[in-house]
């Protein structure tokens, strides 16, 4: 979000009751009566909203769009790359550890899901249904493939956990308490498996280090040297992942 102090260029002592919203060449403009005498760019859904004081100029405005030009494209390409993600089976592909599969159905008597040359092959009986066998296949991948992956990487890195819950987040990736039980987002199946390595040494690391000190990153990357790289992955792809539905 861009925001823009507007605070000497409109008076103090304006008051006005009402909020509008407005269109100006495509532009969501809600033009409010806010105390705040700032302007804001928001990019929601692939689209440039406006938010400013109620007697905001239309010229002001364009000048505004028109300096912010390259910002907003860039952020607008981001946000629809963003929300292709988010709603992906509407999109006709998955993630399914950083592989996209293209999603293929057939009618059948016996529903099963099959993975075959980047495809998601969804056999269903009754097309409504679809959506939930794909959701039910994905979390019956990340029960099986977490378990066996952060028992492995425990060996591996020589700590121990005490047990593995795995829930649905939209706002964590994970997360881990003092006797050492691990809580992990399923949704950790659609990422690069070298981004899930990170999550999952990030929160055995927490069992040693229980804060985000500089002890706790230097044990994270003494376990996983390139968490930098991973830990970007994730900040960059993760939101759109993370709000999948």
């Amino acid at each position: 979000m861009f925001s823009l102090n507007l605070k000497n260029i409109f008076s103090h002592g304006l008051e006005v009751k009402k909020k509008k919203i407005e269109k100006i060449q495509d532009l969501k403009i809600t033009r409010t009566s806010r105390r705040s005498k700032s302007i804001s760019l928001k990019i929601r859904n692939g689209e440039l909203e406006i938010s400013c004081p109620y007697n905001t100029s239309e010229t002001f405005i364009k000048n505004l769009v028109e300096r912010k030009k390259v910002w907003i494209e860039k952020n607008i390409e981001r946000s629809r790359k963003n929300h292709l993600k988010i709603d992906q089976i509407s999109n006709g592909f998955i993630t399914y550890k950083g592989i996209v599969l293209e999603l293929v159905y057939k009618k059948s008597k016996i529903e099963k899901i099959v993975v075959e040359d980047n495809k998601l092959k969804i056999f269903y009986s009754d097309k409504s249904r679809s959506r939930k066998l794909i959701v039910e296949w994905l979390k019956l991948q990340a029960n099986n493939f977490l378990r066996a992956r952060l028992l492995f990487l425990s060996k591996r890195i020589s700590i121990q956990f005490n047990s593995l819950t795995i829930k649905s987040y939209i706002a964590r990736w994970g997360s881990c308490n003092i006797r050492g039980d691990i809580f992990l987002n399923w949704k950790l199946i659609m990422l690069p498996k070298s981004v899930i390595d990170y999550v999952l040494i990030h929160e055995l690391a927490h069992i040693n280090v229980p804060n985000h000190s500089k002890k706790f990153w230097e044990l994270v990357k003494k376990k996983d040297p390139n968490y930098c790289k991973n830990q970007q992955w994730l900040k960059d792809n993760g939101s759109s992942f993370i709000l999948f539905r």
